[in-house]
This record gives C-alpha cells, structure tokens and sequence, in this order.
C-alpha cells in the first residue's frame, strides 16, 4: 500500500490531523510521511540560532542541520501521536508562495495516494487574491485528500 503524506505546520493545531492520519494508516496497514512546511523567515531564524550555537562550539551547521531544526517540533509531535504502532518518515521543506506545489511534489516523490493537509478558512475574497492552497492540492492531487478544519 502506498503511504500517505501528512503536512504539518503549526505542532499544537496539527495534532487531530496527526491523529485521523493514524487511524487511516493503522486501517490501511500503510505508513505515513509527515511533512513540516516552515516559512522563509523561520528558516532564517534557526540558521541564526544555529549560528551563533555554532561560534560558541566552534562549529558550522549546514542546511540539513538547520531543516532538521525546523522539523524537530513536528517530530516530537508525531512521535508522541503515531506512537509506535504507525511506521512514519519525516520531512521538512522551507515553503515561500508556492506550498501547494512543494505539498504535491513530496507526495509525488514519495508515491503517497492520500493527503491530510490542514485548512485555512479564508473569505472567497482572499482566496480570489492569495490563492488557496488546499483548494490547489484538491484539485491537482490524483488520489485522496483529508482536510482538517480548525
């Protein structure tokens, strides 16, 4: 069976999304990859932290170092809820204006037949103008996709 792809983007609201993509990996005997989006400026402000931990040890932290640290919340997050008893891999990506694509890129690469992303809730208005990125991966993702409302 192929995994599914669960993104997360804020540790505490993802954890019932978490949770429902447990149940279905658990019933579809699946695993799961759990991708932590993380914006430009977070990015940038663990690789300022990383640097400076880095002056003090005499030490440099590359790009793999700083994706880590961005999904170390998320990590902790699935460990906790998946337990043992689900099968996961992490991932973690630095997303600008286009998160539906990079969501549907993972997905792709990993071969994943279902989706659970978190919603937005957003006026037709703002989506008219910013774009609606559960609405992009709905449409564009050939397989299933579970939102989460919160």
């Amino acid at each position: 069976m192929s995994p599914a792809l669960v993104v997360i983007e804020d540790a505490d609201r993802d954890r019932q999304l978490l949770e429902r993509a447990r149940s279905f990996a658990l019933g579809e005997e699946t695993h799961l990859v759990v991708l932590s989006l993380a914006t430009p400026d977070e990015y940038e402000e663990v690789a300022e932290t990383l640097d400076a931990i880095g002056r003090v040890e005499h030490t440099t932290y590359d790009e793999d170092a700083i994706l880590t640290g961005l999904a170390s919340d998320a990590e902790d997050l699935a460990a906790e809820t998946l337990g043992d008893d689900v099968e996961y891999v992490s991932e973690s990506t630095v997303s600008g204006d286009n998160q539906a694509q990079d969501i549907l890129a993972t997905a792709e690469t990993n071969d994943c037949d279902h989706v659970f992303v978190p919603g937005r809730r957003r006026s037709p208005t703002g989506k008219v103008v910013f774009g609606d990125r559960t609405q992009r991966v709905i449409l564009e993702f050939d397989g299933f996709v579970t939102v989460s409302m919160e």
